[in-house]
């Protein structure tokens, strides 16, 4: 099974299993494919879901032939008969790292340098293989009134709106799932004006 079916079918059996009790939505690439190629984007190998901070994830429920585990930055399901992934974990860290606020103008030099320390207590080894799913938890951002990511390059990019939470409806997949309401001034936020001129080099 190629990615994009593979995808296609851990997102219907994640929603099935009824995991979220409260507001969860896809976007980002995902949603990029429905509104531009009415599908999945054909090189993608993940998939992210956004729940609000009040939602919980009742794990329990979760269909037993995927697992899940905490990453740096998000949740990460995958299909458990999957051969997991290894990854320089080095590299890896750093990346992460990179998303954070406080690292958003270091070059490389600088950030390794401030954070070499931290590696060995905070490292976190890759347990997922080539396709997942990520399950991020938004913040509410009080003084602008946004839901934004809890770290993410310099924090402008990936937020939503309290109107665009509320959510619509899309089945374009086969199967319903929830998406922003404005989706295409979502998708314009985040790969700008030009998101419908398809650009491999920057992999959407």
């Amino acid at each position: 099974m190629d990615n994009k079916n593979k995808l296609k079918e851990m997102l219907k059996d994640i929603i099935q299993s009824n995991i979220f009790d409260g507001t969860w939505f896809v976007a980002d690439g995902c949603l990029l494919g429905i509104k531009r190629n009415k599908d999945l984007l054909d090189f993608d190998d993940d998939m992210d879901i956004y729940i609000l901070p009040e939602t919980k994830r009742n794990w329990d429920k979760l269909n037993n032939k995927y697992k899940y585990y905490k990453d740096y930055s998000c949740y990460k399901a995958y299909d458990r008969g999957d051969k997991i992934v290894s990854e320089n974990e080095w590299l890896r860290y750093l990346s992460y790292k990179r998303t954070l606020p406080q690292y958003y103008r270091y070059n490389r030099s600088e950030l390794t340098e401030a954070v070499a320390k931290s590696y060995k207590s905070e490292k976190i080894t890759r347990k997922y293989p080539k396709t997942w799913i990520d399950i991020f938890t938004l913040v509410y951002d009080e003084d602008n009134e946004l839901y934004r990511i809890p770290q993410h390059w310099n924090g402008t990019e990936f937020h939503f709106t309290k109107k665009e939470v509320e959510c619509e409806k899309d089945d374009t997949l086969g199967f319903t799932i929830n998406i922003p309401k404005n989706p295409i001034e979502v998708l314009k936020r985040i790969y700008g004006s030009n998101w419908m001129i398809e650009d491999r080099f920057h992999k959407y």
